[in-house]
């Protein structure tokens, strides 16, 4: 499985802040490539306010490593398939982009990249996800939906990634989630991935 750690560029990789701690809290997410009426999209989850942290943020689906999880990957799909539904077993998995560190939680993220090759029937988990948010993999491309800016975090003023896309803001872990897929060969594979001959198996679909 390639690794998009291995290949970044170095100015990005310099931009993350050190972990507060030797031992943060590990977590994995899963950046979901996916067709919706033949173009691809990626899913993004906004928070209920009812979980403990990050309360009505917008998140890729994933959450803390469980002590049974065999491994990060598995730990990302597992959160998926609870957060929204989607079995883990129907996802294959690409690869993965730099690791996120979260100062604020004290949680050190594995992002994962993966694809599914039908139309997805999300079922949220209420207690966790208020609603889906899918967006097209070009809107994300797209740089007008994109800007930096200065935020206060934990009595800190930090410069921060911030992704509109229409009345949603995505920002802190996820938009660095999505710079790192928008700079990796995956940002590629997934605008081309559906026009090989039925590669999204959608002759397939019910």
């Amino acid at each position: 499985m390639y690794d998009a750690r291995e290949n970044h560029p170095r100015e990005l990789l310099l931009t993350e802040p050190r972990p507060a701690r030797e031992s943060p809290r590990i977590a994995a997410v899963l950046l979901l490539v996916y067709p919706r009426n033949g173009i691809p999209h990626v899913v993004f989850t906004q928070r209920t306010e009812t979980v403990a942290r990050h309360q009505g943020q917008i998140s890729l689906p994933g959450g803390s490593r469980d002590p049974d999880d065999p491994t990060l990957e598995a730990t990302a799909l597992r959160e998926t398939e609870e957060e929204i539904g989607v079995p883990g077993r129907d996802v294959e998995l690409w690869g993965r982009v730099p690791d996120v560190y979260i100062p604020v939680s004290d949680f050190l993220i594995a992002p994962f990249v993966g694809s599914l090759s039908y139309e997805p029937a999300f079922h949220i988990n209420p207690h966790e996800v208020a609603h889906v948010i899918e967006v097209p993999v070009e809107t994300l491309r797209d740089p007008a939906i994109f800007r930096e800016e200065e935020r206060v975090l934990s009595g800190n003023s930090r410069r921060v990634e911030v992704y509109e896309c229409g009345p949603y803001v995505i920002w802190g872990a996820t938009a660095r989630v999505i710079q790192f897929f928008l700079n990796s060969p995956f940002i590629d594979q997934a605008t081309h991935w559906m026009r090989g001959p039925n590669p999204v198996g959608l002759t397939d679909l019910p």
